[in-house]
């Protein structure tokens, strides 16, 4: 008797901040070098502390049971968040790229610009996760509009045709 086999995924947002707009041509992919990362958008965002500043999102998945070997845990001494390397390119996992200065505004309306890094990391989070969603739900009906608008043209053609 066969059994299923579970593989249990991982998922992981890691953020870094940029004073700088992200520009994928500048990542190093020699073999021993890496970019660095952390599970904390607050602590990113204080790296992004430039008027061009960007908060760069990543959305990482693997198997528990393979070893990530593009992704490691690396020491900090920063206690309120982890810091991981992404080896090589990392463009395919880029879930979004907000401009630094949208979120610091976004902090400063909801009045937490001096907050804790606990406070400021969980409304972030959630900002960005609406962001996200947001976007998701619009790529998924952006084609479905075409398909109206192009449905609707020619329904305007034909009746505009039987009106002359």
């Amino acid at each position: 008797m066969m059994g299923i086999v579970a593989v249990a995924c991982r998922s992981m947002r890691l953020y870094r901040g940029l004073k700088n707009p992200y520009r994928p041509e500048l990542v190093d992919v020699s073999w021993g070098s890496g970019t660095d990362f952390t599970d904390c958008p607050a602590v990113a965002l204080l790296y992004a502390q430039s008027s061009r500043g960007a908060l760069v999102v990543v959305d990482i998945d693997y198997d528990e049971d393979s070893v990530p070997r593009k992704v490691f845990q690396a020491l900090w001494l920063e206690r309120e968040a982890k810091r991981f390397v992404i080896r090589g390119r990392f463009d395919d996992h880029i879930a979004a790229i907000f401009p630094a200065k949208d979120l610091r505004t976004r902090l400063r309306r909801e009045r937490l610009r001096n907050a804790l890094h606990a406070t400021k990391a969980r409304v972030l989070r959630a900002v960005i996760d609406d962001e996200l969603r947001h976007r998701a739900r619009h790529r998924q009906f952006a084609p479905r509009s075409e398909i109206v608008e192009r449905v609707g043209s020619h329904e305007q053609d034909r009746v505009s045709s039987h009106e002359r």
